[in-house]
């Protein structure tokens, strides 16, 4: 019996072991470090170098989340607010620009509130972002210009920041939306990544 109890015992305690290490692998937890042009892939810093677009406040950054590099830069076009991060070898892997919730088409912006508001007690949203993934046939130089160009109407996905109220628990969550709206990915924010997630 005492053993059949033992046994039990330590079922229970690896299942919640393996269920708290998969909850912090899925969690947001980056941390990110400025860099000079130097250090940032040449391959992506040619794409940005390159291009005849005049980007302002260009900035390059390291980013850790987990076991996972990557590099980001950031800068202003057209009054607009980029990032565009790229793999440790200088692949594109997303282009995200900041917006504002009116921004959002209606039956998109209405689809995201809906989820939100029949998921949680109540939420704010602290940053939206439209998310671009190169889909076609394009080369990564010629994506990141063609949306530099126009981006209106090409994002694949939106990037929403919340802070979320359930069950009188206070958190922050990182959620992704296909650009109908609909709930694809979610994932808390650790507080150590929260700052810098907002830029």
């Amino acid at each position: 019996m005492k053993l059949t109890v033992l046994g039990t015992m330590k079922f229970n305690l690896l299942l919640f072991l393996l269920c708290a290490t998969l909850s912090f692998a899925q969690s947001k937890n980056e941390k990110e470090a400025r860099i000079p042009a130097s250090r940032f892939p040449e391959q992506a810093f040619n794409y940005l170098k390159n291009t005849e677009k005049s980007l302002k406040r260009l900035k390059y950054f390291k980013e850790i989340d987990g076991h996972r590099k990557s590099y980001e830069a950031k800068f202003k076009y057209n009054k607009l607010q980029y990032s565009i991060e790229f793999d440790t070898l200088g692949k594109l892997e997303d282009i995200e620009i900041i917006i504002k919730q009116k921004h959002i088409p209606e039956s998109a912006l209405q689809t995201i509130i809906t989820y939100f508001k029949t998921n949680f007690d109540s939420f704010n949203f602290i940053k939206i972002q439209e998310q671009y993934v190169n889909k076609s046939t394009k080369t990564d130089a010629e994506f990141i210009n063609y949306i530099l160009e126009n981006p209106i109407g090409k994002h694949t996905h939106f990037e929403i920041i919340a802070e979320i109220i359930s069950n009188k628990n206070r958190f922050f969550k990182e959620f992704t939306f296909k650009f109908t709206g609909e709930f694809e990915t979610s994932r808390p924010i650790s507080s150590a990544s929260y700052e810098h997630a907002l830029f």
